[in-house]
């Protein structure tokens, strides 16, 4: 270990890679769920059941209360409503507004809602509907004081609200941070838009109440579209809804840790060639086999523990960085904002991944100690160091090639019928492990043509690389194989990333063909925006050059089959065929499912709900709804991008008979024949800019908005992948130096009979060129296959979307060029190791 630091410092290296994704990906999983259930139970009070409508997201009548509160083990029934607002001054940043029952008091200590002052803030705030409670910590960051009346962005538009007190940072004044209003019940649902709505019941009952005969009798009395669940389900539910997103984060880590043993394999083979001559001289001493095995797995071992015990509080710390990034991305692509407020630190999970650590290092360097053990020491200090050619049999490759990639398709299909997690990532890993096979068979294939290759380029540098590299195949093909696989790591990473975009950007593209799109500022969760009063539209008709408007809505906690789906209200504009290219519908007629979706007797779904619940046209789809069970025919398959469990669309017509709800989140408007864009922009914010706060987007200006949340949904794999490939590489650069000190007596010779410093040089790096060049062919063909397993397979079985494929060609390039870079790179600086070294020290062997 002393010998060669930096060796020492790369397994160690490779192995605390590892560690690290492994343990901050499990914190974060583990963080992001503890604080959502932490914000459940601060919602849920001392609440033992809770009466919601699917998820919770969506509201119902609130008449339900008395028909809840009848039930003689029954304290009390308290209904909730939820919203988002936020300051009118700063917009862009959310607040969450609750509206609970001010009224009785016992209600409010069981919340504990209480304010700095005293209850007469309380029955003040019944006087005055504009009153609102805020929390003093939001106080002091805002610089607010009680009577100070502040300007709030609210979906009915922008409002003066008096702050009538400043409420203890406990109970729900401890949600979301402090980043939160309270109002009284009946004025939180006139400013949402939510008369005679509710979004949640909390029930509390007597201390001796049968917790399970309630909610039974419960169910039994209600609408059976209402869900009666302890709060504690609630959580069960959105634990569910994250679970595929923390698989593909889980198998990022686990493909973080096959680099790092990748890497560990790589040091510790060339370790082999750099101590061949001690371990051959101990053997000549009398030292055994078993005993030099058993050494090697000691010093693994070490490096093994030393590794996991950097790799840990390393993980620690990258969560805390990386946490803020993967909860944002989250928000993204579920559209529910997730805050996250402390760290949770599972020491069992600490356990296992050093485990895993130790494991990994100990797997990874058995194969190069049984090599050692198996060497014959005579031979290797006749050599000088140079351990036996390694030419394996490359049809013994090819067969086990064939097995892998055979299990990888049978695999991969499964898992794409069955959507099955496991499955589809098990596939993926068999098809990368066949990577590291079959490079080892192309680089016996390529030995002929290389040579000739090189030799017509430099006769004698080109024959001498060429020898080099031709001498241990199987080498050669693990260093190809590590630069494939590195490769591949970006361009997958990437492939998702632009993938996405221009699966979503055609999706609204298509969606919102319009001359502009208004929409609120603030956003409610992810991309999607708080939404506006109906009463919008009309302002937006009257504006001088708006020719039409066309008004959408997105529900994006609708339940269906006890997963979290989205609904897409759309005005007749948008269900019109020609809007949308012919390969939209992937089932149904176009002209057909526009006639029923006009008219309310027909709805299309997305492909992603069609493959997760096995729908197809024809067949009669059940929605709850606040006015009962919605029974309504599948007119069409679509590409829609609204939600990753799958969506259905609808008409708005359709939507606001049967959920009760006329509010808008996005209106597209036409302008008339001859207006001018920027006037009629003008002309919306001149009408409107004072009661709303409004994004007034041209198609071009909405589609870089969506692309800019996609950077943010993908902002952390940047991290990670930036991690794998600085330590892949030095693992690459490690193999290439290890050639040099096994040929630091031919080249000595060479440079003894007349070769100079450059023509040395040009042979190592034509070597050192050729095997990157080779990895980077190998790296794209593979990349591009993989890629398409990761869009077409992996992805839509991890987070349910359909995408189209979308292969970055012009980020492969840069990969590629990146790749060669280091590779020539590499083999300069080992050249100029080679030539610093004296000639007579590197014959001296002799």
């Amino acid at each position: 270990m002393r010998a060669s630091w930096g060796r020492t410092a790369l397994v160690v290296g490779g192995i605390a890679t590892g560690v690290t994704l492994i343990v901050a990906i499990d914190i974060i999983n583990a963080s992001v769920i503890a604080n959502f259930q932490r914000s459940i139970d601060l919602m849920a009070g001392p609440a033992a059941l809770e009466v919601v409508l699917g998820v919770g997201e969506v509201g119902f009548p609130e008449a339900t209360v008395i028909e809840v509160a009848n039930d003689p083990d029954i304290v009390a029934a308290i209904p909730l409503v939820r919203g988002t607002v936020a300051l009118a001054d700063e917009p862009e940043r959310a607040l969450a507004l609750f509206g609970a029952d001010l009224v009785a008091e016992e209600e409010l200590q069981r919340y504990q809602i209480a304010t700095e002052t005293g209850r007469r803030d309380l029955l003040r705030m019944m006087e005055d509907p504009s009153s609102v409670l805020i929390s003093s910590g939001f106080a002091d960051r805002h610089g607010l004081a009680v009577g100070a009346r502040v300007g709030f962005v609210t979906p009915s538009g922008v409002r003066d609200l008096a702050v009538r007190g400043l409420l203890e940072t406990r109970g729900l004044a401890a949600l979301l941070g402090g980043e939160l209003i309270v109002m009284d019940l009946p004025a939180a649902q006139m400013m949402l838009g939510k008369e005679g709505r509710i979004d949640q019941i909390d029930v509390v009952l007597r201390p001796e109440a049968d917790v399970a005969a309630v909610a039974t009798r419960l169910r039994g009395r209600l609408p059976s579209e209402l869900s009666v669940v302890r709060p504690a389900r609630r959580g069960e539910q959105y634990e569910r809804l994250l679970a595929s997103f923390q698989a593909m984060l889980t198998g990022i880590s686990t493909l973080c840790l096959v680099a790092g043993i990748f890497i560990i394999y790589n040091t510790t083979s060339t370790g082999a060639v750099h101590r061949a001559l001690v371990m051959a001289g101990l053997r000549v001493a009398g030292a055994e086999g078993a005993q030099l095995f058993r050494l090697l797995m000691l010093e693994a071992c070490i490096l093994g523990v030393v590794g996991t015990m950097l790799g840990v509080p390393i993980g620690i710390g990258m969560a805390w960085l990386l946490i803020g990034m993967v909860a944002d991305s989250m928000g993204v692509i579920f559209k529910l904002r997730f805050p996250v407020q402390t760290l949770t630190i599972d020491g069992e999970t600490l356990v296992i991944a050093s485990c895993v650590g130790v494991a990994a290092a100990l797997f990874a360097s058995y194969f190069a100690a049984r090599r050692v053990e198996r060497l014959e020491p005579i031979g290797i200090l006749r050599a000088g160091a140079r351990l036996p050619a390694d030419r394996p049999d490359p049809w013994r490759y090819v067969r086990w090639w064939v097995l892998l990639v055979v299990a990888s398709i049978v695999l991969l299909a499964v898992g794409d019928r069955t959507l099955s997690l496991a499955l589809a990532n098990l596939g993926a890993t068999l098809w990368n492990a066949s990577v590291i096979i079959i490079a080892i068979p192309v680089m016996i294939g390529l030995e002929a043509g290389l040579t000739r290759m090189l030799s017509s380029l430099f006769p004698a540098e080109g024959e001498v690389a060429a020898q080099s590299l031709f001498r241990s195949p199987a080498r050669s093909g693990v260093i190809v194989a590590a630069i494939a696989l590195v490769l591949t790591t970006a361009v997958v990473l990437t492939s998702l990333s632009h993938s996405f975009r221009d699966s979503a950007s055609d999706y609204v593209g298509h969606l919102f063909q319009a001359d502009l799109v208004v929409s609120a500022v603030t956003t409610e969760g992810g991309y999607l925006e708080v939404p506006l009063p109906p009463e919008i539209l009309d302002d937006l008709a009257a504006v001088p050059g708006v020719e039409r408007v066309e008004a959408a809505r997105v529900l994006a906690g609708q339940s269906y089959r006890g997963e979290r789906i989205g609904l897409v209200a759309l005005s007749d504009g948008f269900f019109i065929p020609e809007r949308y290219p012919a390969s939209w519908y992937r089932s149904g007629d176009p002209e057909t499912a526009a006639a029923a979706l006009r008219a309310g007797t027909g709805v299309n779904v997305s492909t992603t709900l069609a493959d997760r619940f096995h729908l197809a046209v024809g067949d009669e789809l059940e929605l709850t709804s606040p006015t009962g069970l919605v029974r309504v025919p599948i007119v069409g398959v679509v590409a829609d991008y609204i939600s990753d469990r799958g969506s259905v669309i609808l008409d708005r017509a359709l939507f606001v008979e049967r959920w009760q709800d006329a509010a808008i989140h996005r209106v597209s408007v036409y302008l008339a024949p001859g207006a001018s864009l920027d006037a009629v922009r003008q002309g919306i914010e001149e009408r409107l800019g004072a009661r709303f706060r409004l994004k007034v987007l041209s198609l071009p200006e909405v589609l870089e908005y969506h692309d800019a949340y996609r950077r943010r949904a993908f902002a952390f794999t940047d991290a990670i992948q930036l991690l794998v490939i600085i330590v892949t590489i030095a693992g690459i650069f490690d193999l290439l130096l290890s050639t040099i000190v096994e040929r630091r007596r031919e080249l000595a010779v060479w440079r003894l009979i007349g070769a100079d410093d450059r023509t040395v040089r040009r042979a190592v790096m034509l070597e050192s060129g050729a095997i990157g060049a080779v990895g980077a062919v190998l790296g794209v063909a593979v990349s591009v296959v993989t890629a398409w397993i990761w869009v077409r397979i992996n992805f839509r079985s991890l987070l349910g979307y359909d995408l189209a494929f979308s292969f970055p060609a012009l980020a492969t390039a840069w990969y590629v060029l990146l790749v060669l870079s280091m590779t020539v790179l590499a083999g300069y600086l080992a050249a100029s190791r080679a030539i610093r070294s004296p000639i007579l020290e590197g014959i001296q062997v002799e």
